[in-house]
């Protein structure tokens, strides 16, 4: 049989990824199988194996198809006009706005909240968490928060508040309309957290 071109091998990668998503969000990570998988994807094992080394490195493969690449997206030097502290208010805003607008990333944030019972998925999330904590403390450090806060602190506050955020409407999706509301939501953050952030907001009577 002719060995698959580079762009043949690429549409099989994202068959099973695509695979892996529906059967995940059905079952969960644990209780999911390679072999499932395949057979939702209408490929081999052998296929799954070619790309990837295990489930793990599927799941990691997985969440790299929507991840935002915060460090790159709050570039200060690709946000001049606006600023580091901005495009963080911004990119928070259009975080909520995906899980409403972009069915995939809904699914594997879906995933990965509230069908994540394995080990390596806890410590993905705790991995994620760290890189956008430690990126939102060196904003902070820039942009002194409140003063009962440290940048720490603050980074923290701001992470563990979006989060629940995420945990909450996915859980429940028809409880509210996020993409409508997702700025309000933000600001208001933003507004408690760091004095700076009056400076971009808009006022309290406009929202």
């Amino acid at each position: 049989m002719a060995r698959k071109t580079k762009a043949e091998a690429e549409v099989t990668r994202q068959v099973i990824l695509d695979a892996a998503e529906k059967v995940f969000i059905t079952k969960g990570v644990a209780r999911s199988s390679l072999e499932e998988i395949a057979r939702t994807a209408k490929v081999t094992r052998g296929a799954i194996y070619w790309h990837f080394c295990n489930k793990s490195d599927l799941f990691d493969a997985m969440l790299d198809r929507v991840r935002l690449p915060i460090s790159a997206l709050i570039d200060p030097t690709a946000n001049a006009q606006t600023g580091e502290l901005q495009a963080l208010r911004n990119l928070c805003v259009y975080a909520l706005r995906m899980l409403v607008e972009d069915q995939r990333y809904f699914r594997v944030y879906s995933i990965l909240f509230h069908h994540t019972e394995s080990e390596r998925g806890l410590k993905k999330l705790a991995e994620m968490a760290e890189e956008s904590i430690n990126l939102m403390t060196r904003i902070f450090e820039n942009h002194p928060p409140h003063p009962s806060l440290t940048p720490r602190q603050a980074a923290r506050s701001l992470h563990t508040q979006v989060l629940g955020i995420y945990f909450d409407w996915l859980r429940n999706p028809g409880a509210y309309d996020l993409a409508q509301e997702s700025e309000i939501l933000i600001d208001t953050l933003f507004r408690g957290i760091c004095p700076d952030s009056q400076s971009f907001l808009p006022a309290k009577d406009n929202q």
